[in-house]
């Protein structure tokens, strides 16, 4: 709600264009923005449902050793206030090479060295040589919500990726379409899983934009943390094709793709944050 300042100015009739904006980078400087940091991280990226579906306690003790869950959301937090504070472009979600963690996420991203043990319960901004790390698509918190607790799926990951950062969210699939069995730790990959899927003409409309995007987060697990091979020694192919014929190796070309087409990344930002400032 408005504070004693901004009633202030509404009420006596002095919130132009001037004031409006001002007011805005004041209130944005405050405090009291931080609430609008995290109500609108939680519903943008869903980080309100970090939690629900658990992590296998025996597979990732980390997150429960080291209580991640919330600084995970601290980390997303932080990363916005920081583009905020900077007036830094919308884009640097998708372009940073930089977040801001504590020493518990620098063990789990494997970048130790950069967090030095003391006060290591302090958030501090850190660079990361690997560029698959960095920005939103590197950020723990969001690579776990978006997979089920147990193993991740290409599809939750690439739908989530054409809703929360193309703004293209895919039609519901027909009803008659079974169910994909997301665990790979069976004989087959989870590309040949998906590919009996893609034989179907009105499967493959929406899976082959879909599944490239996927494809390139599944060298994290269910809690973000870098991977090279699946349980079942199966080696992991992040490679993908976009709809456009472009074709990426891993989730740092797919970034690159992405910059290119920043204007789909810009938009759907400005309509999350006025959905959610609309209520």
């Amino acid at each position: 709600m408005p504070d004693a300042e901004l009633r202030s100015l509404a009420d006596s009739n002095q919130l132009d264009r001037n004031q409006l904006l001002a007011q805005t980078r004041r209130l944005l400087r405050s405090e009291s923005s931080d609430a609008l940091i995290a109500g609108f991280t939680d519903a943008w990226l869903n980080l309100r449902a970090l939690g629900e579906m658990p992590p296998d306690r025996d597979a990732f003790w980390r997150y429960y050793a080291s209580n991640l869950k919330p600084d995970m959301k601290r980390e997303t937090h932080l990363f916005l206030r920081d583009l905020i504070d900077t007036d830094a472009p919308v884009t640097r979600w998708l372009d940073a090479d930089y977040s801001f963690i504590n020493r518990d996420l620098a063990k789990l991203y494997g970048v130790t060295d950069r967090v030095p043990p003391e006060n290591a319960d302090e958030f501090r901004k850190v660079r990361f040589d690997d560029r698959r790390r960095g920005g939103l698509l590197g950020q723990a918190g969001v690579l776990t919500v978006s997979a089920n607790g147990i193993e991740t799926s290409p599809v939750v990951r690439g739908v989530w990726m054409l809703e929360n950062v193309l703004g293209m969210p895919p039609p519901v699939p027909p009803d008659d379409v079974p169910a994909i069995d997301p665990d790979v730790r069976g004989a087959k990959s989870v590309r040949d899983l998906l590919e009996k899927h893609r034989v179907s003409a009105a499967c493959n409309e929406c899976h082959r934009k879909i599944d490239p995007l996927g494809f390139a987060l599944e060298c994290f697990d269910p809690i973000g943390s870098i991977r090279t091979r699946y349980e079942n020694k199966v080696t992991i192919d992040t490679s993908g094709k976009l709809p456009s014929g472009e074709e990426f190796e891993d989730i740092s070309e797919l970034k690159d793709l992405l910059l290119q087409r920043k204007a789909f990344f810009a938009r759907s930002f400005t309509e999350k944050l006025l959905a959610y400032a609309l209520g």
